[in-house]
């Protein structure tokens, strides 16, 4: 047991190494870290559960193992998914990472429903997904990085939560410069 949880520790710090892939189309190469996604990406969908009324516990579960897959299928773009495909795999991925750990079946669980996007819980992570690659966008067009632009307005269509339209709305508004107000 010991022995297995350190196997996943010692991988998901592959996380912590792996950069974001999505800028890489734009040209922007120093940007966040799959771990620094997830957790930013924690906090806002913890909010918006509250917004939501929905499990925030769940969602929080659901923003921790979002990612696990990405150290042995990294981060699949757009573009990327155009010719191969890694859906269908992620789950597996999961399983084999979690091994027998105690509380796996739980987690892979949790995994799976956000895969499928259908409750509630699923669709705020989801939204805090990509509304966290949208506040990276949003720091970088204010640092003059303009392509990111299209993509930013683009993506409003994807989510599918009031709190995260909400969101999305006031993020365009908004500036990177929270410490002046």
């Amino acid at each position: 047991m010991m022995k297995d949880l350190l196997k996943l520790m010692f991988e998901l710090g592959i996380l912590s190494r792996t950069p974001r892939t999505g800028p890489y189309h734009a040209g922007i190469t120093n940007h966040e870290t799959a771990a620094a996604h997830i957790f930013r990406m924690s906090a806002l969908a913890y909010f918006m559960a509250q917004e939501e009324k929905a499990d925030a516990g769940k969602v929080l579960k659901m923003c921790l193992v979002h990612d696990f897959p990405e150290t042995r299928l990294l981060n699949q773009t757009f573009v990327q998914e155009k010719f191969y495909s890694i859906k269908g795999k992620q789950s597996e991925v999961l399983s084999e990472q979690l091994r027998s750990l105690k509380g796996s079946e739980e987690l892979q669980k949790i995994f799976d429903e956000y895969m499928k996007g259908e409750t509630r819980e699923a669709e705020i992570v989801h939204d805090a997904n990509t509304l966290e690659a949208l506040v990276e966008a949003k720091e970088y067009m204010q640092q003059g990085i303009s392509i990111m632009e299209r993509w930013f307005t683009d993506k409003k269509k994807s989510l599918r939560t009031g709190t995260g339209k909400k969101i999305f709305n006031a993020l365009r508004r908004e500036d990177i410069f929270w410490w002046t107000k």
